[in-house]
């Protein structure tokens, strides 16, 4: 006989899974058939019970009694409509002995998309069978229910606002930065901050500055991040010298230069770095 090939031997494995399975259900029917004749004649009992109340049926909530088991749940027992004394002695043909075996047999139903569920009893010493029909699906309950649903996230307060962190400025957003000391400002830029210049004037600490004992202009510590200061590029310990060649050696110089720059359409702002080094900032105003 020629080799089978890959295909054909693919086939023939679902058909033996196939006729196992049919094997399987006339083993199930057979042993139903031979059952006494007390429990095929015992008390059938019909009830809809919910497919999440079948996935409670585990070893912990059940005890090992003569004959079988015995639920030891007060509340699921009564939503299953048992009775304290009913002794469960098997589940869909199988036989229920121990803890374990009532959740091996719910876990089984639950692969085989069971909707009807057979429990064989003792009630007064009397067999009986209730027949629960299954209200949602035994597989997808068991799946939702195999693990404990996670904690919520712990409810934590919103940060506090960091005060050396200035709040979203717009104009800032404006200001375009060309390369470490060179920046482009928008003229209604210019024209917002020089309308206010006190709230930008608070987002650093500026101190005069001295040099041989005589004024050599503004000293800026403190600067808040994100903040007018920090967007063109000035750092604390920077000190201001002149702004377009003109000295800010006194308050009142500064005044005047302040006004003659309204309408300046560049600023070369002269700057002593921390250690003396001397840089240029220039900002293009457009």
């Amino acid at each position: 006989m020629a080799e089978l090939g890959r295909p054909a031997k693919i086939a023939i494995g679902f058909a033996i899974v196939a006729l196992l399975t049919s094997l399987g259900a006339v083993i199930v029917v057979v042993r139903r058939s031979s059952a006494p004749s007390a429990i095929k004649q015992a008390t059938t009992i019909e009830r809809t019970v919910a497919a999440n109340d079948v996935t409670k049926l585990k070893r912990d909530v059940v005890e090992k009694v003569e004959r079988g088991v015995r639920l030891k749940d007060e509340a699921l027992r009564q939503t299953l409509g048992l009775e304290p004394t009913d002794v469960i002695t098997a589940i869909n043909g199988r036989t229920i002995k121990r803890e374990f075996d009532v959740y091996d047999a719910v876990l089984g139903m639950s692969m085989m998309d069971a909707t009807i569920v057979y429990v064989e009893i003792i009630r007064d010493k009397q067999p009986m069978l209730v027949r629960w029909k299954l209200d949602g699906d035994l597989r997808s309950a068991r799946r939702d229910t195999g693990a404990p649903p996670p904690p919520p996230p712990p409810r934590t307060p919103p940060p506090a606002p960091n005060p050396f962190t200035a709040s979203p400025d717009p104009l800032v957003d404006t200001i375009v930065k060309v390369d470490m000391l060179h920046y482009e400002v928008p003229r209604a830029t210019i024209d917002r901050i020089l309308a206010t210049p006190d709230t930008y004037a608070r987002q650093a600490r500026i101190v005069p500055a001295m040099r041989n004992g005589q004024p050599d202009g503004f000293r800026l510590y403190a600067i808040t991040a994100g903040s007018l200061w920090s967007a063109i590029g000035l750092q604390n310990g920077d000190t201001i010298r002149s702004i377009n060649g003109h000295d800010l050696s006194t308050p009142d110089k500064a005044l005047e230069l302040y006004r003659k720059l309204k309408d300046a359409t560049e600023l070369k702002i002269l700057v002593v770095r921390r250690g003396g080094a001397e840089e240029t900032i220039t900002i293009t105003i457009k």
